[in-house]
């Protein structure tokens, strides 16, 4: 009897892998988990199998005329028609059995005018970056360090002391020389904030006080405009965050400003050599936008009222994630005096993601001349838009160290969304 139960189990376990490998049924696997929809186009699903899907009530979307609320019927193919901008959630069953739950997002159409230019960038940080704890010689020869001692790590932003609000490095060093005793410092580290109390000691070598860090409240530095959107006028660049170069933390943004830069040498890059573009550019030559968010998927402002906008070249779709296709594509960047320009090459992967990466795709440079002049992709072209069948698809955000021929992109979905979840009333 037990041998029974044991081959009807082995039958069991075979007759579910026979039905999971089905062509149809497999395929409902590789639905993404999340779709795009314009307003006014018709996404399907076609299976080979009748569909039985149930759908929120929000009525975003219709199913053969009917909202899918209504509809819950067996369906061959799955006709998606959007009816309003919004977000629908369908899910997908077979012989009455949930397979999958597919987000469903309605959204118009987005143009944006693509970047290229080379652009420097000036970021001044809320509060005062600590990036490095040092040690403190006493008259005696005795060698103590109170930050360390009290707790502050490097990474740490020193936002007030004594309940003193504090904007620059300068702040901190006029308040600990004027102090008196022991300070209440408020620093914020991942995300929490803490007071530690410290306690400033004489500096034998000139007689100051000190608390045994340095401190940065600013950086600057030449990377690559990526977008503007022409109804905003919000723009997006760069595709990776700026970073203190000490500890690697996140630079938060006082104030920032972008200004057109000029290039002024390539170093080429090579296999384990990372190349640069090093541009100049000077204040006096006036900002073109404030630099309002300083994220992981890159920075995003607004451009200034006088920058004419017809400068710039034409604005051009922004493609869905599912549009994006492995093979041709341009990336357009500049590299001299000629200004921006478009340069061949090649998506060779694509990832599924359901939450913003900078990994989105692998792109491979093929333009000769690029190819020539920089090895590929180096720092400063950072941000340089991946334009593919017409629209943009995505930045460029990082070289492969060992291969600067090939480089990671940033969906441009995703840099969108960094835009549309601002407020937009600081403007």
């Amino acid at each position: 009897m037990k041998k029974i139960i044991r081959l009807l189990g082995i039958l069991f376990v075979f007759a579910l892998c026979a039905v999971y490998f089905l062509p149809a049924v497999q395929s409902y696997a590789n639905i993404p988990g999340e779709i795009y929809v314009e307003r006014g186009v018709a996404k399907t699903i076609d299976l080979g199998l009748p569909v039985e899907a149930e759908v929120d009530s929000t009525g975003v979307v219709s199913l053969g005329g009917e909202t899918l609320a209504e509809a819950t019927g067996m369906q061959r193919p799955l006709v998606i028609q959007p009816v309003k901008n919004g977000d629908a959630v369908i899910e997908l069953k077979l012989l009455g059995v949930p397979i999958k739950k597919v987000k469903v997002n309605v959204t118009e159409e987005r143009v944006v005018i693509p970047g290229g230019q080379s652009i420097g960038v000036t970021l001044f940080t809320r509060g005062a970056l600590v990036v490095g704890i040092t040690g403190i010689e006493l008259e005696n020869g005795t060698i103590v360090n109170p930050a360390r001692e009290a707790g502050m790590l490097p990474g740490d932003v020193i936002v007030r002391i004594n309940g003193q609000e504090v904007s620059s490095a300068a702040d901190v060093t006029k308040i600990v020389n004027e102090s008196e005793g022991a300070l209440e410092i408020t620093v914020e580290r991942d995300g929490r904030t803490l007071n530690l109390n410290i306690e400033p000691v004489r500096d034998y070598a000139d007689g100051k006080l000190r608390l045994g860090i340095w401190v940065r409240d600013d950086t600057a530095g030449v990377g690559t405009l990526t977008f503007i959107d022409p109804n905003t006028r919000w723009f997006a660049g760069l595709g990776h965050a700026i970073t203190d170069i000490d500890t690697g933390h996140v630079l938060s943004v006082r104030k920032g400003e972008i200004y057109f830069s000029e290039i002024i040498q390539i170093n080429k890059g090579e296999s384990g050599i990372p190349g640069e573009i090093q541009g100049f550019f000077s204040s006096a030559s006036g900002s073109i936008g404030r630099i309002i968010k300083n994220t992981e998927y890159g920075i995003y402002g607004v451009l200034m009222s006088g920058v004419d906008l017809s400068r710039f070249q034409k604005p051009i779709p922004v493609a869905r994630r599912e549009e994006i296709r492995l093979g041709p594509a341009m990336i357009y960047s500049t590299i001299d005096h000629r200004g921006v320009r478009p340069f061949s090459c090649e998506i060779v992967k694509l990832s599924e993601q359901s939450i913003p990466g900078q990994k989105g795709m692998v792109i491979h440079i093929t333009d000769p001349e690029l190819l020539s002049r920089t090895g590929g992709i180096v720092q400063g072209m950072s941000g340089s838009p991946i334009v593919q069948d017409g629209k943009l698809v995505g930045a460029v955000t990082h070289v492969f160290v060992n291969n600067p021929t090939k480089g990671y992109g940033l969906y441009a979905d995703w840099m969108l969304q960094q835009i549309d979840s601002s407020d937009k009333t600081i403007k």
